[in-house]
């Protein structure tokens, strides 16, 4: 969504862009998405065959398949990836594979001890997400029709602002979020914490059991030798070597180059402005104040 984002800045201009494609992207109904993106295209028309031209994959959570469990609309995993093997980028090829296999190799092994030490259903850090989502639910309103049904109203000010009705024994809400997660939405959870003693994980999609923790590192990434130790066998072509190229000065490039768009990391800077002559660029008592400083004197001279 990001890089969607900065392509569309360099042809569409305004910030009613920004505010209201993100939260095109980050709703899971279908109504507030139709309802944000009918005001991007009032903006401006071209925004609809631009998408459809240039950015036609699933960039909006309503879009999503309900099967996958997941609203990811960001490259959060791109960028730990990229810092995973950060330090290994100037190596050649092959090394990087060998080094990138060894890695990986590591982290099924932590992982896979990990998973034997975990007790429980689900996974402890998913409960744990719950229960500190549960803690801040006061803006709900919990209207019960039956022990697994209810309507759930989100108030601001003592007013209602959206209703939405929950039903726990079909894992849904009118909100869609659960039933893209696979996670209780804060909706679901209104209506769990009304229940006495609720087993929270009877609530929450199997792609966040123990069992699938440990069935997906169960498997073990085969052990090999160093280059040297490879058996020798007929290509059938001779492989040359690459074609010579200049290498820059100094130190290879590890960062990812940023957009021209994205604001810098350092210090922010702002204009300053003198209180005593109203002049921006310089402090009260610089040197350059006509009233206080070292052009007062030479204004007198």
């Amino acid at each position: 969504m990001r890089h969607l984002m900065e392509n569309m800045k360099k042809l569409f201009h305004g910030s009613i862009y920004a505010r209201k494609m993100w939260p095109a992207a980050k709703t899971y109904m279908l109504e507030k998405h139709d309802k944000w993106m009918d005001e991007v295209t009032t903006a401006s028309p071209e925004v609809k065959q631009w998408l459809k031209e240039y950015h036609n994959l699933l960039w909006a959570r309503r879009k999503f398949d309900c099967a996958i469990k997941c609203d990811y609309i960001n490259n959060n995993l791109a960028e730990s990836w990229n810092s995973w093997i950060k330090d290994l980028k100037d190596l050649p090829v092959n090394a990087l594979a060998d080094a990138i296999r060894e890695k990986t190799l590591i982290l099924f092994e932590k992982r896979r001890r990990t998973s034997t030490a975990l007790n429980g259903v689900i996974l402890p850090v998913v409960i744990h997400q719950l229960n500190e989502a549960s803690k801040g639910l006061g803006h709900l309103k919990v209207t019960k029709g039956n022990p697994d049904q209810a309507e759930v109203t989100e108030t601001y000010k003592d007013e209602e602002v959206t209703r939405h009705v929950v039903y726990l024994d079909k894992w849904t809400c009118t909100c869609r979020e659960w039933q893209v997660t696979g996670k209780p939405c804060p909706h679901a959870l209104a209506l769990i914490t009304t229940i006495r003693q609720p087993n929270m994980e009877k609530y929450v999609d199997t792609a966040y059991s123990v069992h699938r923790f440990q069935a997906t590192y169960a498997s073990v990434i085969p052990n090999i030798t160093d280059k040297k130790q490879w058996p020798k066998v007929d290509k059938g072509f001779k492989l040359l070597p690459p074609v010579p190229k200049k290498r820059g000065v100094g130190r290879q490039r590890k960062n990812r180059i940023p957009s021209a768009l994205e604001k810098g990391k350092g210090k922010a800077t702002r204009q300053v402005q003198c209180p005593d002559y109203q002049r921006f660029g310089h402090r009260k008592g610089s040197v350059r104040c006509e009233l206080t400083g070292t052009r007062k004197r030479l204004v007198q001279l």
